[in-house]
């Protein structure tokens, strides 16, 4: 996403939204080159930032709860007066002065300021903030050692940042995000701690204990806990390789314990420790045989969708190490998982043996049926394809493609691919049949449209998207998406069809937004052949037709002038 091209990177929605909300932007500053913040008043104050490279936005945070999308309408608003500000600095006839941003300016102050002057304001700003002062005592504790456990230290701060954060025992999704905040800031003030390699281990699962006791009493609808499980990941990583060969061991013990703990496996917060665990055998035969050993233990005491999984992690963990033997041996006891299944089905492609290959993944797809699992039956389906073609077995293409289209939602790649394998003089039957498996209810028009735009049936295009609609929504869009592709075979049609619909629409819909359509779709009707004469009688009848619409007839005038 570029700035100097917003509006065309942005859905239009969002980008309209961020228009309207450009003067409620407050405090936008470049506090570091190219990273932008300011904070957006809404229904909340947001805390936006942005990271540029030159005229491109190549990151972007906000505070506030919009997930239907990669970009908000308080992160465009910044965005809009960043470009704003970026402009005017541009054309200015004069260079302007600087104002030094806030980070500056602390830089400034903290070189003038006398040590007495700080001493007094810290004791100042630490003396009715207990939480601010345990987390200042923590980062520099190197400097007043006060004998306590450091993981104790470190567990109570955790709870009191919980306890802060919580109502009546649980913290919600406003509260969340600064939580988090202040968790992770722990973490940080442990990743530099001058503590010893091992107490730094500890504390840190001090923390990992506290968010895997938190878990079912926070909103955690952004996934911050699994972002604090990383910020766990990257000190245990740190510390782990400046312990001795004893001190890795109990580490890597304590890690493997944490992995097969039920209180992350429930939240999915396990994976963190999978990585860590997988990283420091690759190269300790000892380690890997203590981590499969207990992979065993546990796919032995665990229930049916559980046990899959962990069985599939022991497969990539001895196709990672190269444990050709075992991992044959799992693979075969397993041929019901189709992971395990596709290692022996590769084999056999490997050796050219596509008979042997071709049976397995047939068994597969027995498997897959019984058990009602339409996904895995798809998958095989897709495997005996890449087969047929590097066979170049034609028949065999055909037939999968067929089953492909028919079983995956009539695709237009499936459809295409089987184009590719006919004559041109074959493929109107072939199509036919094609045609026909689609279902007859018309929630599938798209689909049909589709095809025949493919094949440029225009004649057929124009018919499905003209019939009298049952979904009265779909067949708009349908007609919308391609009434420009058929205005040049039938352009009186297609525009006495669109005016009709504009119409029929205007009659039934008041309000703003319903004008905005009407305006769209007027201008989009204007564009095709022979429209502009029909816009333009259009508007003229509704505005004598809707003359009492005030509203409307402002955004006329705005939209096609006077006339």
């Amino acid at each position: 996403m570029n700035l100097s091209k917003l509006e065309t990177s942005i859905d239009r929605t969002i980008l309209q939204r961020g228009q309207n909300y450009t003067q409620f932007v407050d405090s936008l500053e470049e506090t570091e080159p190219e990273f932008w913040q300011a904070y957006v008043e809404g229904s909340d104050t947001y805390d936006v930032e942005v990271q540029l490279d030159g005229d491109k936005v190549t990151d972007w945070s906000c505070t506030c709860p919009y997930d239907h999308g990669p970009v908000c309408k308080h992160v465009v608003a910044v965005l809009l007066n960043i470009r704003n500000q970026q402009q005017q600095h541009a054309v200015s006839p004069a260079p302007v002065a600087k104002t030094p941003g806030k980070r500056e300016q602390l830089e400034q102050l903290l070189t003038t300021l006398k040590r007495e002057e700080l001493e007094d304001y810290i004791r100042q700003l630490l003396h009715d903030n207990r939480n601010l002062l345990d987390k200042f005592l923590l980062r520099f504790q190197r400097t007043v050692p006060n004998g306590e456990n450091l993981a104790k230290q470190y567990q109570q701060q955790f709870n009191n940042l919980a306890r802060q954060y919580s109502r009546h025992g649980f913290i919600d999704y406003d509260d969340a995000s600064g939580f988090a905040d202040e968790v992770q800031e722990l973490l940080d003030t442990l990743s530099v701690s001058a503590s010893s390699p091992a107490d730094t281990a500890d504390a840190c699962f001090a923390i990992a204990d506290g968010i895997a006791g938190i878990a079912n009493n926070i909103d955690d609808s952004n996934g911050e806990l699994g972002d604090l499980m990383y910020g766990v990941k990257d000190v245990l990583a740190k510390a782990y390789p400046q312990l001795p060969s004893t001190g890795q061991s109990r580490l890597f013990l304590q890690v493997l314990a944490a992995h097969f703990d039920e209180r992350y496996a429930d939240y999915g917060l396990e994976d963190v420790f999978a990585d860590l665990l997988e990283t420091w055998a690759t190269d300790n035969s000892g380690y890997q045989e203590t981590y499969l050993q207990a992979l065993d233990q546990r796919i032995r005491t665990s229930a049916d969708w559980r046990r899959d999984g962990l069985l599939r992690q022991k497969l990539a963990l001895l196709k990672t190490w190269g444990k050709e033997a075992e991992l044959e041996t799992i693979a075969a006891a397993h041929m019901d998982i189709p992971d395990f299944r596709e290692t022996f089905v590769q084999r056999a492609i490997d050796a050219k043996d596509f008979a042997k290959a071709r049976q397995l993944v047939q068994e597969g797809i027995r498997l897959a049926e019984q058990q009602k699992q339409p996904g895995i039956v798809q998958r095989w389906h897709a495997r005996l394809l890449e087969m047929a073609y590097q066979l170049d077995d034609k028949p065999a293409i055909r037939h999968e493609l067929e089953w492909l289209f028919q079983n995956k939602h009539f695709q237009l790649e499936h459809y295409r691919q089987l184009k590719a394998t006919y004559p041109a003089d074959e493929w109107l039957d072939i199509r036919q049949r094609l045609y026909a498996m689609i279902p007859e209810p018309r929630g599938y028009d798209s689909t049909r449209a589709c095809l025949l735009e493919e094949d440029n049936d225009l004649p057929a295009l124009y018919e499905l998207i003209t019939k009298t609609p049952d979904i009265p929504v779909q067949s708009h869009a349908l007609f919308k998406k391609y009434a420009p592709l058929l205005s040049t075979a039938f352009p009186q049609e297609i525009t006495v069809a669109y005016a009709s619909q504009i119409c029929d629409y205007l009659e039934g819909n008041t309000g703003r937004h319903a004008y905005e359509q009407v305006i769209r779709e007027l201008k989009t009707l204007a564009a095709i052949p022979n429209g502009k004469n029909m816009t333009a009688n259009l508007v003229a009848d509704f505005r004598h037709r809707y003359k009492t619409r005030k509203a409307m007839l402002e955004m006329f005038a705005k939209a096609f002038g006077n006339g």
